[in-house]
């Protein structure tokens, strides 16, 4: 890869230089993504306007809006989607990160129908299905020595933080710059999901900002030096091993291994935010580093295309909420919907299928892609980079090398979205911040047509040197 590497430095610059010179053959490349995008999805656009009155964006829960209107979709089935108009697309977003063996796997359909036939949920434990959840995850993550499960990843990382803050008896915590762990008001602060970290939303608690220190992503000194300062106010340090929203960005070992010295010497809770990167391997990114954190949080791929999050951790930091252990607990933690049984039993099933040789394919085909978007990109002389780790990717139009969320924001965002835009039209469905996922369904020579399609994309727009 460093030959690669030097490669794509050396003609950095003139690749770049190129686009600016000719900024007009972009936008008429802009154009006629755009008019295809059109002509190939009417009845989304239809859906959209139809929506839109009473759905702000259309889009019900948030995701997948995208301009100039959503794709909407009417099925899907193993690594493939199907849209309003009958397109057919190689899905790389997998439900956002939810659905690592892919749409409708036969053994999470059947427990799930199994269990829909037996009831949703009692808002009382079911016999078995909890215990058996926590113990596949407890199997996998050893660090899981108690666990609760809860609707969503936010709750997850929003409850995870409470936790810390009690069992401490500190008001603040530690984020990294460029972070994402859901919607809560901490999260949202220097949140990877803004394309100005420095932004603080409106409609925060007065204080909030307050009570979150910034740290630098990658930066093992800077970030120790920043955490011994805040040490004797600090409940938590929380990361995503990978950066998700920041473009998918590992970190490195060198980094996570100081983290966890760091707090371990202040007495700070270090809670790896495992939401989106659990299913990277059997053990999560905590095994991938082999790193272990005091709490985890997990969500998307542990519920089987269900809503479900979970957290837990140390046995004594996870007793503050044990009924049992102190019936008045001022820690409560009640959720309606976390851990009810139709999502438990999809969430086990996808668990259990999540085998070795599965996760082994996973990486496989992720390795696959990654390495021929460098070879792209050396071959066409052009500032793309990809990132990521086991089966997931990241895709920047930068000449600088991504490690954090400030070398991640140097892409040129306007060129990724048409990037992005394109390989919809050539029917292979992405994010529209150039971010991806492989899925077990999918076969090498699905990974050769995607990349196929990135370096077409490439050469009919003009960026390339061909």
């Amino acid at each position: 890869m460093t030959g690669v590497a030097d490669e794509l430095a050396a003609h950095s610059d003139r690749a770049a230089e190129a686009i600016t010179a000719d900024r007009s053959a972009l936008d008429a490349w802009a154009s006629g993504v755009e008019q295809e995008f059109l002509r190939r999805t009417p009845n989304s656009k239809a859906a959209f306007e139809r929506s839109r009155g009473l759905i702000p964006g259309g889009v019900p829960g948030g995701l997948g809006f995208l301009s100039p209107y959503p794709v909407y979709f009417e099925r899907a089935e193993g690594a493939y989607v199907w849209d309003a108009d009958g397109n057919k697309y190689l899905d790389v977003m997998s439900g956002d990160w939810l659905l690592p063996l892919g749409h409708v796997h036969p053994e999470v359909f059947s427990a799930t129908v199994k269990q829909l036939g037996a009831g949703t949920t009692f808002c009382s434990p079911h016999i078995s299905l909890g215990y058996e959840m926590a113990a596949e995850l407890n199997t996998r993550i050893p660090s899981l020595e108690r666990i609760r499960f809860t609707a969503s990843g936010t709750e997850a990382t929003m409850t995870a933080l409470r936790l810390a803050r009690a069992f401490t008896g500190r008001g603040k915590i530690a984020k990294m710059r460029g972070g994402y762990h859901g919607t809560h008001d901490l999260s949202l602060i220097a949140n990877g999901r803004f394309a100005d970290p420095d932004l603080v939303p409106p409609g925060l608690i007065p204080g909030a900002e307050d009570a979150v220190v910034i740290l630098p992503y990658n930066d093992p000194d800077a970030a120790e030096e920043i955490i011994v300062r805040h040490a004797k106010e600090l409940a938590a340090v929380i990361v995503e091993p990978v950066l998700g929203g920041s473009g998918m960005v590992a970190a490195t070992h060198d980094f996570l291994v100081r983290l966890r010295a760091v707090t371990q010497r202040h007495d700070i809770v270090l809670i790896f935010d495992e939401v989106v990167t659990f299913p990277v391997g059997p053990g999560g990114a905590q095994s991938w580093f082999g790193i272990q954190p005091d709490l985890t949080t997990l969500g998307k791929a542990i519920g089987g295309g269900l809503p479900l999050g979970a957290y837990g951790g140390r046995a004594e930091i996870m007793s503050l909420v044990d009924p049992v252990l102190d019936p008045a607990t001022q820690m409560r933690h009640g959720t309606t919907l976390g851990g009810i049984p139709v999502t438990l039993a999809a969430g086990l099933a996808q668990l259990r299928a999540l085998t070795p040789a599965v996760h082994e394919h996973l990486v496989s085909l992720g390795e696959q892609l990654r390495a021929g978007v460098f070879e792209i990109a050396a071959k066409r002389r052009v500032p793309l980079q990809v990132t990521g780790i086991a089966h997931f990717f990241g895709l920047h139009w930068t000449p600088e090398p991504v490690v954090d969320f400030d070398t991640a924001s140097t892409s040129d965002r306007k060129i990724t979205s048409l990037l992005t835009t394109t390989m919809y039209n050539q029917g292979i469905l992405m994010f529209k911040s150039a971010l991806g996922t492989v899925t077990a369904p999918m076969e090498e020579s699905d990974i050769e047509m995607l990349l196929a399609a990135l370096d077409r994309t490439l050469v009919r727009s003009g960026l390339a040197n061909r």
